[in-house]
Order: C-alpha cells, then sequence, then structure tokens
C-alpha cells in the first residue's frame, strides 16, 4: 500500500448572488520551487499534439488564457484558473485500487489534468466531462515529485460563478463526481469524501459488481466501496472526520454564519489559509509552498485571482490577478520563481518582519482595490515591489 497522502486542502462556497469564492493551499515538499505563471490563449492546428509531463496526447482546436500555480519541474498544475471564469484545484487521495495506478507506468498526472482542465473547460459542470474523457481515455499514473517515485490517485475540486463540482478518482481511470449548487459550501483535503454521485464512470457499478467491491443490492457509496468497506480498510479513510478536514468544514461554516467575525471574502478565507495549528497551512519538512484565493463572479471579467507566489502563507501577502486587459504578448513566467527562491532566504526573524509588512500591503490592497481594478499589470508589480521588500530582510 502506498504512503498515505501528506498534504493539501481546497476549498469552495458558491453564493446563492452568483458569486464563488474558490481557495487552495499547495503543500509540497518544502524544498520544491513553487511559481505563478501565465499562458495566453492560442489557436492550435489541425492534429496537433500537446506534450504533458510524461505523454504527448492530441491537442484541442484552442485553448484558453491561464493562471497556474504549480511545482516549478512541472508542466501541469496544483491549482489556477482560466479566463473564462473556471478554477481547479487537486488533491493526493488513496484508494483500494491505488497498485493499478502506482505501477510503474507514466500517464496523465493529476497535475496534468488540473491544466488541460483549465486550457479546455468553460466552466465547472464541462471541467468534469473533459477530465472524465482524459481519464479513460490515457489513465492516470506516474511519478508526482521530481526526484521521487511518489504516485497518489486524485480528487478536484472544479468551480465557476454558478457551481462547483468535487471529481474524485480511483486507480487509473474510475470517477465520479458530485454537484456543489448555489448556497452550498464544500472542502477536501486528501480522503475519499463522496458517498452517492451525481456523476460517475459508465462502467463502474458493473466492475464493482463483478469484483466483489459491492453487492448491488443497496445504493452504491462510492466512499465506502473503494475504501474497501471502512475503518480498518484503508489509511486514507483515516483522514476524515479527523484533522484539516474537519477543520476546513468549520471554517466555511464560521464564514457562511459570520461567527467570530468571519465573512464570505478574501480576509477571512487568508484567514483559513493561514491556520497553521489545524494543518490547513503546513509548515515544516512538508509546507504550504503556494496559495490561492479566487472570487468568481457571474457575468464575466470581473473576477479577481489572488495568488502568494511565494511560500507560507503566514509571511508571504496576497496578490491580484485579472485577465481584464491581458494582451496576447510574451509572458515574463520567471519573476515568480525569483520570488519564491528569495522568501526562502529569509530567516525567522526576517520572516516575522516581512509578514507585517506584506501583511498591511495586502489589506492596503483589499481596501483600495475597486471591483474589477486587478490586473495582470497589477499582479507583476506587487511582486516587484515584494522583491524590494523581502531583500530589506535579508541583507
Amino acid at each position: 500500500m502506498p504512503p498515505p497522502p501528506r498534504s493539501c486542502d481546497c476549498f469552495v462556497i458558491v453564493g446563492q448572488d452568483g458569486t464563488t469564492i474558490f481557495s487552495k493551499n499547495s503543500d509540497r515538499p518544502c524544498k520544491e520551487v513553487h511559481e505563478v505563471v501565465r499562458f495566453n490563449s492560442e489557436e492550435h492546428t489541425d492534429n496537433s499534439k500537446v506534450r504533458c509531463q510524461y505523454i504527448e496526447i492530441p491537442q484541442v482546436r484552442k485553448t484558453f488564457a491561464v493562471v497556474l500555480s504549480r511545482p516549478a519541474w512541472l508542466w501541469g498544475a496544483e491549482m489556477g484558473a482560466n479566463e473564462m471564469g473556471l478554477c481547479a484545484g487537486n488533491e493526493a487521495v488513496t484508494t483500494r485500487e491505488a497498485s493499478s495506478c502506482d505501477d510503474g507506468g507514466k500517464r496523465l498526472l493529476g497535475m496534468d489534468i488540473v491544466r488541460l482542465v483549465l486550457e479546455r473547460a468553460r466552466g465547472a459542470r464541462e471541467a468534469v466531462e473533459v477530465a472524465a474523457g482524459l481519464l479513460e481515455a490515457y489513465g492516470q499514473g506516474g511519478p508526482c515529485e521530481e526526484d521521487g517515485d511518489w504516485c497518489y490517485e486524485n480528487s478536484f475540486l472544479f468551480a465557476d460563478a454558478e457551481e462547483a463540482w468535487v471529481m474524485e478518482t480511483g486507480g487509473r481511470s474510475w470517477w465520479v463526481a458530485e454537484r456543489v449548487s448555489k448556497g452550498r459550501r464544500r472542502n477536501i483535503s486528501n480522503g475519499i469524501s463522496i458517498h452517492r454521485p451525481d456523476l460517475l464512470h459508465s462502467k463502474l457499478l458493473e466492475t464493482a459488481k463483478a469484483e466483489g467491491w459491492w453487492d448491488g443490492a443497496g445504493d452504491f457509496d462510492w466512499k465506502l466501496v473503494m475504501l474497501g468497506g471502512g475503518r480498518g480498510g484503508l489509511v486514507a479513510d483515516d483522514l476524515e472526520p479527523d484533522g484539516r478536514e474537519a477543520a476546513g468544514k468549520a471554517w466555511l461554516e464560521k464564514m457562511c454564519k459570520e461567527e467570530e467575525g468571519l465573512r464570505v471574502d478574501v480576509p477571512s478565507t487568508a484567514k483559513m489559509l493561514r491556520d497553521v495549528k489545524s494543518g490547513i497551512c503546513m509548515q515544516g519538512g512538508f509546507e504550504s509552498v503556494g496559495s490561492q484565493i479566487s472570487v468568481l463572479r457571474a457575468g464575466g471579467g470581473r473576477d479577481v485571482h489572488w495568488f502568494t507566489a511565494s511560500p507560507d502563507p503566514t509571511t508571504s501577502g496576497y496578490k491580484p490577478f485579472s485577465f481584464k486587459g491581458v494582451r496576447e504578448e510574451e509572458v515574463d513566467n520567471d519573476a515568480a520563481r525569483r520570488l519564491w527562491l528569495l522568501h526562502k532566504e529569509l530567516t525567522s526573524s526576517g520572516k516575522k518582519k516581512v509578514a507585517k509588512v506584506l501583511r498591511e500591503k495586502e489589506e492596503t490592497l483589499l481596501l483600495s482595490m475597486g471591483e474589477g481594478g486587478a490586473s495582470p499589470e497589477l499582479f507583476d508589480r506587487c511582486m516587484q515591489e515584494e522583491v524590494e521588500i523581502v531583500k530589506e530582510f535579508t541583507r
């Protein structure tokens, strides 16, 4: 059996008013460089191919502009957004079929699927369709770390202004999905969480019966089936309802009920993502190396995506990005990497001083930025200003 998943939390609140807040911490090995990169929309010729991390697959005619937060060695992404108002993030999970994914074969990574979905789908429901098609055609599998053989199955959270979908996978290509409608909230950590899916692989039920995973007599319970019967089964089952998943659920509930001074907004979401005590914000050998908060609004063009583009949300400041005004020109995708590496030079004392300055800057941005005020240029300027701030405390 592979080691239990060690990382990541993803959250969504789908408002009744056509506003959704999506957020995620990317928890990875602390020395693995993380970066925020952008790619413009592009038209592709017939029969063209795209090289993912390990395999090449057919390209679509048009890919959307995307902003991605990812490990620097990777083609895909841990999380991100596209110009159409779609956000996506993935988590590592483990099921009874893990060995068929972790068999030494190199197929699509879950992080490949995050990027492919953002480049190809217009909304959360279409994201499920794209991801399902990719899983069924090519499967998942392959090393998910740069200098190791750690491999895992995946869960995903796809969100737009009107709805969100949780998608969970098992083995090479089994999948199910659950809709998160208006007025609902949802979080995923590293455990299988869907019981009765709204959508599923067309051959899953017959295979589950044939393999003896399910007797076919009652409702199909994905979590129960794929964890081999609950407690005493796979380690992944022990991650819920304790720990980060329970803490995340409590945070979302307090935000929606406006308890303890919290609201459904960026500052309250940032507080949640900086929660070190619960483990939502990881520190140590496995660390929250990147963080994202996205506010998605119905009608298009007013979405704002806040990224740290630097390690440890308790030290970093969130910086706003919008696709509004994006120019079709060469993008400097090395800027965020330079900022991330500079943060790593800070001492403990330097981190505390930087955190104070960056938190004040973040609050100023939140207060001063009007609706739709974010832009690629503002994001780049914020990163450069942060570089100069961090340099002052590394000397």
